[in-house]
Parts: structure tokens; C-alpha cells; sequence
């Protein structure tokens, strides 16, 4: 999402006018979900190049850039149906057998300060609703407080950008859209608008800077995460090692959360040269109310931490948080595999989905 965004900031900058189009709503087996995106802008022979993202590719990419083209000449929103169980499918030699509803949309140079607000909004950690009418008209970002939600929905949007939000239709679209994480259709005023979440990426906590950190800051970067990357050394904690990462703290193990984002919607990976300052940095993080806290270590090791944790008045349900050895069991054994591994149990943890069977446990290479 951040690619898309960022890249749309640098085109409406330049003054261009792309086509931003979103899959609103799917049903079945379809190549992509509810709120991916793709950006279209102007290429060669009068045709249209994606400048990033993606809907799924193959024959419905192709139908959508069609149909995109003639939002880009016309100006009018669109919202285009492709059903995958016929004729589409068929043609495309698909084995999905859903349907998709996709939002085109034109965006130009007057869309920049909504776009600016919302690249703030989200670098602070705040989530943001954009509400776009699917007919003529403005659309508008409602900007939520820190801590706020539905239960109070009706105070929760601190700011409005773009086109004017009445009370009603503001508490409307805040109590549909508190909890989604994809894009709806709401009806309001007999009106209907596309609702799109944004929401800043997950923040991961690497603490340790070693061999297994490095890529697995880069593949986490790559796959959407908000990287920080913590240790105790100047030689490793540096931007020549992580550049991926958007923060790199050097800093001691000792109270090594201060400053640092640490609720629900945070991710901990322990990866730290060694078992003590393993324990030393999950105790603090079983003190925090992180989502995920995952640590490295083979049977043994992770026994004497979780043993010197219980001493310290933790208990079972404490530790039944961790997930140790982090990662998931596909035969790793470099730093890089190691890494995949990982991820794979990242992502499937933040897609809300079973994290499948553990990793064989390790001591990994450290450093």
C-alpha cells in the first residue's frame, strides 16, 4: 500500500493525472482481495502503463486497464464488474471461479493535499477512511484520533480533508468503517460511496542485528512491515547494514522498548547474539501488549529462558505468547531461509490466519 501511495504522491506532484483502481468487493476464487490497487498512468501510443501495484493480473489486469483508459479521457468514476465462473474465466484458461467489483477513479493534481494528509496521517501511526462518492463529487479523508474508536464514533474523526463531511454522514461512514480492513460500499443521504481503510503498516521490532536479522529486515520491509531494527553495537546497528529498515536504534538491551511502538498492532522478533539478552529483551516485551512476540532458539535454550522468566514471576500464560522457535517449519538453515521463514509466519499472523506448524528449533546464526 505505502508503494502505491508514494508513488501516486510523486506523479500528482509532478502535475500528471493517473487512474487509481481498487477491487471494492470480491466473491469466491479470485485472483486478488478486496482493496488491492493498481495505479495506471499515461503511456506510449495513447495507452495506459501500470506505475504500480496490481488487481491479479492475466485478462482481468487487462480488461480493468481498458476500462481505466477511458477514466483517464473522461473523468467519470467507474465501478466494473468481472465475473470469473463464465465466459472471462473460460477465456482466460482460469481455474478462480469468483467475482470482483472494481473501483476506477481519476486522480490529478487537485487530489495532492488529500493525499499529502493522509501520507502524514499514516506515518504517525494514525488510521484514516476515505469516503468517495461513486457519482459526482469530492471525496474526503477522515483522520482518526490515537485511541479512538467506534464505541465513540461520533468524536472519533479528529479532521475531515477534501470535500465537507456533515455529522451524520461522518458518524456513518466511521461507525461502518472502525474495524474493516478492506474497502465497502455504504449508502448514505440516498447516496452511495466507496469506504477505503487506510491504516499505517505493521510496526516489527527486530532486537538483534546479526546475520539472520539482515534479511530478515529485507524481506520484511518488502512485504509491507514498518521495520525497526535495535542492538547494542555501532558496527551493526547502522543504515549500511539495514538500509531497509526505516529505523535503526543503537541502543542497550536494558530498557530497550523506551521510545518504541509496542501495542496490538505490533510485531516482536527476538534475534539477539545471545540468551541472555534474549531473556533480557522478552521479559520486557511480555510487558507490552505487542500482537506477536516470536524468538529464536533451539528446545534447550528456549527452556532455560522460559525457567528463568518463571523465576522472575511470569507465568504459563505469559510464555504461551511466544512463539519459539519463531518462524515456520520448512527446512531452513541459512540466515536467508531462516528469514523466509519467518516472514512467512509474519504474514501469516497479520493476515489473521493460522500460522501453520512450527519451525524446527534452532539456535540459528546469531553474530
Amino acid at each position: 500500500m505505502s508503494d502505491i501511495l508514494h508513488t501516486l504522491l510523486e506523479r500528482l506532484e509532478r502535475g500528471e493525472t493517473v487512474v487509481q483502481a481498487t477491487i471494492l468487493t470480491h466473491e469466491g476464487s479470485t485472483p486478488r482481495s478486496a482493496g488491492s490497487r493498481m495505479l495506471l498512468g499515461a503511456g506510449l501510443r495513447d495507452g495506459l502503463r501500470i506505475l504500480a501495484g496490481t488487481v491479479g493480473g492475466g485478462l482481468v489486469e487487462a480488461r480493468v486497464m481498458e476500462a481505466a483508459a477511458g477514466v483517464l479521457a473522461g473523468g467519470q468514476r467507474r465501478v466494473e464488474q468481472f465475473d470469473l465462473t463464465g465466459e472471462l474465466a473460460a477465456g482466460a484458461d482460469m481455474i478462480c471461479g469468483g467475482r470482483l467489483r472494481v473501483f476506477l477513479e481519476r486522480l490529478g493534481p487537485d487530489d495532492l493535499p488529500l493525499f499529502r494528509r493522509l501520507d502524514q496521517a499514516l506515518a504517525l501511526g494514525l488510521r484514516c477512511l476515505r469516503l468517495t462518492p461513486l457519482g459526482p463529487g469530492p471525496a474526503s479523508l477522515l483522520v482518526s484520533g490515537e485511541g479512538k474508536g467506534a464505541a465513540d464514533a461520533n468524536k472519533a474523526v479528529d479532521e475531515a480533508v477534501g470535500d465537507a463531511v456533515d455529522e451524520e454522514l461522518g458518524l456513518a461512514a466511521w461507525r461502518a468503517g472502525a474495524d474493516i480492513a478492506a474497502p465497502m460500499v455504504i449508502e448514505a443521504g440516498g447516496r452511495s460511496f466507496a469506504l477505503e481503510p487506510w491504516a499505517a503498516a505493521n510496526p516489527l521490532l527486530i532486537f538483534g542485528a546479526g546475520h539472520v536479522s539482515r534479511p530478515t529486515a529485507q524481506v520484511a520491509a518488502m512485504v509491507g512491515f514498518r521495520v525497526t531494527v535495535l542492538d547494542d553495537r555501532p558496527e551493526f546497528a547502522n543504515a549500511e547494514r539495514f538500509p531497509q529498515a526505516q529505523t535503526r536504534v543503537l541502543a542497550s538491551y536494558a530498557d530497550c522498548f523506551a521510545g518504541l511502538p509496542a501495542g496490538p498492532e505490533t510485531f516482536v522478533v527476538i534475534l539477539t547474539r545471545g540468551h541472555v539478552h534474549d531473556a533480557e529483551v522478552l521479559a520486557q516485551a511480555l510487558r507490552t501488549r505487542a500482537g506477536y512476540i516470536g524468538m529464536i532458539g533451539s528446545r534447550r535454550k528456549r527452556d532455560a529462558v522460559y525457567a528463568r522468566l518463571l523465576g522472575q514471576g511470569f507465568g504459563q500464560a505469559d510464555l504461551d505468547r511466544v512463539r519459539c522457535p519463531v518462524g515456520l517449519a520448512i527446512g531452513a538453515e541459512t540466515p536467508e531461509e531462516i528469514a523466509v521463514s519467518i516472514n512467512a509466519e509474519l504474514i501469516a499472523c497479520r493476515a489473521g490466519a493460522a500460522c501453520g506448524q512450527k519451525a524446527e528449533p534452532t539456535s540459528g546464526t546469531r553474530q
